[in-house]
């Protein structure tokens, strides 16, 4: 069968965040690879298409749920030996305005739909859905510690959310990172992230 999804044709970004619409298939790219020899040859042979990082490959289908890319995860991924949680995932974008253009309550979270793997992170933010891949090896405050740094950047500093900042360490006082391209090293203040929350503990950042 020659499958064919939202998107006809596939698109690199050099971002580590992306942006999930409408029902959203997130496949780990070296799931992909481990399967089907490249994404290329995987693109190709089944007329896929979507937005790659080169560690995640998404595509969106355009009603919930997903038929199509269901269809596909079914016929193609699990056959080939991919298990939904482990190698993909469904992704569905929350919408943030509510009624009479206000807020919805589900801003400034973290997105519900990753809780189901180990590997994928995301944050629903007045900006719109974003995810990323997640290192399975970190502990839940690192993850946490990622999450809250990103959407503290994503707000007030987008240029460096931009970037890809990556923690590089934790002492008692600041939220040390650095972004890419940049031989730079910035700071963050613990309070501004955690608002003086008690939840500062040991992690492989320090």
């Amino acid at each position: 069968m020659n499958y064919k999804v939202h998107i006809n044709m596939l698109t690199y970004t050099d971002s580590d965040f992306l942006k999930p619409v409408f029902s959203t298939l997130v496949i780990k790219v070296s799931s992909i690879v481990k399967c089907f020899q490249s994404i290329e040859n995987f693109v190709t042979t089944y007329n896929y298409g979507g937005q790659t990082n080169g560690v995640l490959l998404i595509a969106a289908e355009m009603c919930m749920p997903a038929f199509r890319l269901e269809a596909f995860a079914a016929d193609v991924l699990i056959p080939f030996g991919m298990k939904l949680n482990d190698d993909f995932a469904f992704i569905d974008e929350r919408q943030i305005e509510g009624v009479r253009n206000t807020n919805s309550y589900n801003v400034n979270i973290e997105h519900p739909d990753c809780d189901n793997t180990n590997w994928l992170k995301g944050m629903i933010i007045e900006k719109g859905n974003y995810i990323w891949y997640s290192d399975p090896d970190l502990t839940e405050f690192e993850k946490e510690t990622n999450f809250r740094l990103f959407k503290n950047l994503c707000y007030n500093e987008p240029e460096k959310f931009n970037l890809n900042p990556r923690v590089i360490k934790l002492d008692d006082t600041y939220v040390h990172y650095t972004v890419s391209g940049l031989d730079m090293y910035y700071k963050l203040h613990r309070d501004a992230l955690w608002y003086n929350e008690k939840v500062y503990g040991d992690c492989k950042f320090n």
